[in-house]
């Protein structure tokens, strides 16, 4: 019985093998290689395998190791297809995850304000206080203490947005800073802060260059969580 299951597995081998070869590319580095393996030379294990198959069950012990071997050559054009941690990426279909740089970032109004929004992917201190994009503007400046300068709060808020995992600080001035936060499959938000000219007040605006919905309320609650150790503190409840 043993002896027939066998010889019944390997005819199903033999079969499989040459059918998969129809569907199942090569990996690429073969065929630019040169290094294909012949037909004859992939086929080799299943008619060794048959052949003694046919001698009875005197050999057994080669059947198996003669299997396996077979069964190895099958699994070579499937795992070539297992997906590397490298490919594990946006799909090329998709474009490039990052996108490009939006235009129209800075100050405007007379370096008073930030942009607008310009999807529902953002949320800006500039939107109307009823706008579900709307966020509350932030102070540097705790009450009752000391007051701190305009260039020390700028340095406070570089060095909070460099610890923040996935930022990169793209331009700082003496009121202006704009990082992009990069994040799961390399895609980017684009994030700026300008302080007032009053010397109270910053604004910002973070907006996401891909469709892809951002948590731009938790990046932004975690900014100000970090700053708020240093006496900052939002200017507002939302």
């Amino acid at each position: 019985r043993r002896t027939r299951m066998l010889r019944l597995a390997l005819t199903v081998l033999a079969v499989a093998i040459p059918t998969a070869q129809c569907f199942v590319a090569l990996p690429v580095g073969y065929v630019h290689s040169g290094a294909s393996l012949p037909l004859s030379s992939r086929s080799v294990g299943v008619q060794s395998v048959l052949k003694v198959s046919m001698d009875g069950d005197s050999g057994d012990r080669h059947i198996r190791r003669e299997f396996l071997k077979g069964a190895s050559l099958l699994a070579i054009p499937f795992l070539s297809t297992v997906p590397t941690p490298a490919s594990a990426q946006l799909p090329s279909f998709l474009g490039d995850a990052r996108g490009d740089r939006p235009g129209g970032l800075g100050p405007v109004a007379g370096g008073r304000f930030l942009s607008l929004c310009d999807s529902e992917n953002c949320v800006s201190t500039s939107e109307d206080v009823y706008s579900k994009r709307y966020l509350p503007s932030w102070t540097y400046n705790d009450e009752g203490k000391k007051k701190k300068t305009t260039d020390q709060a700028v340095e406070e808020l570089a060095s909070a947005v460099k610890e923040y995992k996935g930022a990169t600080i793209i331009k700082k001035t003496d009121n202006y800073l704009y990082a992009e936060f990069e994040r799961e499959f390399g895609l980017v938000d684009d994030v700026e802060f300008l302080f007032s000219p009053d010397g109270q007040t910053v604004e910002y605006r973070s907006a996401a260059r891909k469709a892809k919905k951002s948590d731009h309320r938790s990046r932004i609650k975690a900014l100000r969580l970090k700053l708020q150790e240093k006496g900052w503190r939002s200017v507002g409840y939302r």
